[in-house]
């Protein structure tokens, strides 16, 4: 799976709480990272038969259960062996889809403001009206 695409998802049913689609960008795992955190699932931190099955292909436990939450969602339980036969498996069912470029350029920019608000937040308690505090 290419790590450079970024991606909207349209599960719109099993993301109810969410307005407009989910954007989610890296490799087939981190995908699966951001879906976990979009459903709030968590990591199993007793559980180290779960850890021993990530073989570094997942980032984390959560995204492990992400992968088994859509294909139980999708009627397919285990039919995906690995996170990019299944995220080819929702482009395929158009569940997942790339964005449009003006859709990509609008995601760079909330992206972006978003990175420039965080660095301008912790430079706050250095920098008041353009000087430097000690």
């Amino acid at each position: 799976m290419d790590e450079q695409k970024v991606y909207a998802f349209k599960l719109d049913e099993l993301f109810p709480e969410t307005e407009g689609p989910l954007i989610a960008h890296g490799t087939a795992g981190e995908i699966l990272e951001q879906i976990a955190d979009t459903w709030g699932l968590e990591d199993e931190q007793e559980n180290p038969e779960l850890e021993l099955s990530l073989d570094g292909v997942y980032p984390s436990t959560r995204a492990l259960r992400a992968h088994h939450l859509l294909e139980d969602r999708l009627g397919t339980p285990g039919a995906y062996p690995e996170p990019n036969s299944l995220i080819a498996a929702l482009l395929r069912e158009e569940l997942l889809r790339p964005l449009t470029d003006s859709e990509y350029e609008d995601w760079m920019e909330e992206e972006e403001m978003e990175e420039y608000e965080e660095v301008r937040g912790e430079l706050d308690d250095e920098w008041v009206d353009g000087v430097w505090e000690t």
